[in-house]
């Protein structure tokens, strides 16, 4: 019987963290422009260099620069509220 409450407390955890990523992911997607978050993700979640996103997206290097910073601002922004 033991075993059985430390599983579920232990999944009731893990389930929480998931559903705090979820609503983060929804914040961060919400405040974001289309070309911030495809930016964004293509950096953080996909690893990609500055000039494989600018080949992606047909923008330029800077461009690319500037989109992602302004990104990080605005997350930082609502990461204090989240």
């Amino acid at each position: 019987m033991k075993y059985i409450l430390e599983e579920s407390s232990r999944l009731a955890k893990e389930s929480n963290l998931y559903l705090k990523g979820i609503k983060q992911g929804m914040a961060i997607k919400n405040v974001l422009s289309n070309r911030q978050f495809v930016i964004f993700y293509l950096k953080i979640v996909q690893n990609q260099r500055n000039s494989v996103i600018a080949d992606i997206t047909g923008l330029t290097t800077s461009t690319i620069r500037t989109h992602y910073s302004n990104a990080l601002k605005k997350i930082r922004k609502i990461s204090k509220t989240i």
